[in-house]
């Protein structure tokens, strides 16, 4: 029960981010201290090592105020979750827009990803330095 709790408490900071970055009216334009292809390959990158098993490397690509509510449950749950959807076929679609919370640039990454029991979509976010902040799927 403990772990349930511990795992909602991190899902509702991740949506509070997802919150923050979606409702800030429609300035949905990439800043320019980010690069469009850029951030698809980034995102792509993290994906690939999300679905790798690798918690650790997974982990690390998180800002450092993340980081501290990510656990090896948490990304156990997320891994069963790939398990369920089967065996990677491909990247899908993408599209990357852009957000401003409180000064702060945001760049934000939805990728569609097929599996052979069905789709996931990915959203992803990135801080100005290009540390992921939210991983959502």
């Amino acid at each position: 029960m403990k772990r349930l709790v511990k795992f909602m408490a991190v899902l509702v900071s991740l949506v509070i981010v997802t919150g923050l970055l979606v409702g800030c009216g429609d300035k949905n334009k990439l800043a320019d201290v980010f690069d469009e292809e850029t951030v698809k390959q980034q995102a792509l990158d993290d994906i690939t090592v999300g679905e790798s098993g690798d918690f650790d490397a997974w982990k690390a690509r998180f800002a450092e105020e993340v980081q501290a509510g990510l656990t090896q449950e948490i990304y156990d749950n997320y891994i069963n979750l790939l398990k369920e959807k089967g065996e990677f076929k491909e990247f899908g679609k993408c599209a990357v827009v852009g957000q401003e919370q409180d000064g702060k640039n945001y760049a934000v990454a939805v990728y569609m990803v097929k599996h052979e029991k069905g789709d996931i979509k990915y959203t992803i976010a990135y801080d100005e330095e290009m540390h992921l902040i939210q991983y959502v799927i």
